[in-house]
């Protein structure tokens, strides 16, 4: 949506939008002082806002009413997926986020071939930002990376899934949050199918091989009908 915006800064009822989003609003959009968009800062709300000063890098702008985003859903799923290459990341977290996915937690795998650090995990988030904005969300989903034998302590509250290729087991009606780990192309070791195998049950997405991203995809959609239909 050309018309939405991201915000991080809000003070007695203004809001300031800043960096490229405000150059966004001010060169491309050519917005005006009187002008009305939509903005959101991560907290499910949309806010209705009429701009009130422009500057070159800054736009401030009146809080008119927010409203509670009709996307923002209480089910908390979490995505675990191991580090794959730039751009399958780039295109599992689009689709991951227009997915309303609330956090994806890589991790170093047996066979991971690529390494994230803390820059690209910052450039990561604002992909999240850019998708939250493209799919009308107005929360945002979160990416962090997690060790991988920390896992089983961070999804004890969540019914856990893993994607497998060799499972012959069918997903079951269940309830409330989940949690799926997706591995890399090459799939996961058999030392990790065995630690997956202590917390989480084994599922198959298809009777092909399916690519980490596509996989990321299929396994939410999957679990979300699944759970919707319970």
């Amino acid at each position: 949506m050309d018309n939405r915006y991201y915000f991080s800064e809000a003070k007695d009822n203004f809001v300031i939008i800043s960096n490229q989003e405000a150059q966004h609003l001010s060169r491309v959009r050519r917005a005006q002082i009187g002008d009305e968009i939509v903005a959101f800062n991560g907290d499910g709300y949309d806010y209705n806002l009429k701009i009130a000063e422009i500057t070159k890098d800054k736009v401030k702008a009146e809080i008119i009413s927010k409203n509670l985003n009709k996307a923002t859903d209480d089910t908390n799923i979490t995505v675990y997926l191991s580090m794959i290459k730039n751009d399958a990341l780039t295109t599992a977290i689009d689709n991951l986020a227009e997915l309303n996915v609330k956090h994806v937690k890589l991790f170093k795998s047996d066979y991971s071939v690529a390494v994230i650090d803390e820059k690209k995990l910052d450039k990561l988030n604002q992909i999240a930002i850019q998708a939250s904005k493209q799919s009308e969300r107005a929360d945002i989903m979160r990416i962090s990376i997690i060790n991988k034998n920390d896992i089983e302590k961070d999804c004890e509250n969540k019914i856990t899934f893993f994607a497998y290729e060799n499972s012959n087991n069918k997903i079951e009606k269940f309830s409330g949050d989940f949690a799926v780990i997706v591995g890399p192309e090459g799939g996961f070791s058999m030392e990790e199918n065995k630690y997956f195998s202590l917390f989480a049950k084994n599922i198959s997405l298809s009777k092909t091989i399916l690519r980490a991203e596509v996989a990321c995809v299929a396994s939410v959609s999957m679990l979300k009908a699944v759970k919707d239909a319970s």
